[in-house]
């Protein structure tokens, strides 16, 4: 019991447990939102909100207070919170100085065109790809062909400029 226990708490799981976990929890969010799971929509919502309070984009008449009742901003900050937690349990959390500035920056920008990727193609790897796929959506498969072109694709400069 002990050792099962500890297999649940600190991993590795396998995969078919985590795609099974995965559905379950993608069917309880259809069921309580009535909408699919999303994230990248909510998130630009915050990015308009921002850049209204800054000044640099026109109201569009978000508030806070509309953000903070949105059910998108507690699905991403629990998404955001669990995968730092079982990153915890599991051991896995490293904070390590930044080696040199090409990481950063390649970071910066891969993080930058992956946002504006998903929003041009209305929609991430949650939204589009499995959310996609499990309403037998063309849209899914084609977006699933094209995140293994990507991969492949950033794997290579990856090894190519940065290692």
């Amino acid at each position: 019991m002990k050792k099962s226990l500890q297999a649940i708490l600190h991993g590795p799981w396998a995969y078919w447990i985590g795609a099974i976990f995965l559905g379950v929890l993608n069917i309880l969010v259809l069921i309580a939102r009535g909408k699919p799971w999303g994230i990248t929509l909510n998130i630009e919502n915050w990015a308009e909100w921002i850049g209204t309070s800054l000044g640099v984009l026109d109201d569009r008449g978000f508030t806070f207070k509309e953000l903070m009742a949105a059910s998108g901003t507690y699905l991403n900050l629990g998404l955001i919170l669990g995968a730092f937690w079982a990153t915890l349990v599991a051991s896995q959390v490293r904070f390590r100085p930044i080696r040199d500035k090409k990481f950063l920056f390649s970071a910066l920008i891969g993080g930058l065109l992956m946002g504006y990727g998903a929003r041009i193609a209305y929609g991430c790897n949650i939204g589009a790809l499995l959310n996609g796929i499990a309403s037998s959506s063309l849209t899914g498969w084609i977006f699933a062909i094209a995140v293994f072109l990507g991969t492949w694709l950033g794997s290579k400069l990856l090894l190519r400029y940065l290692m």
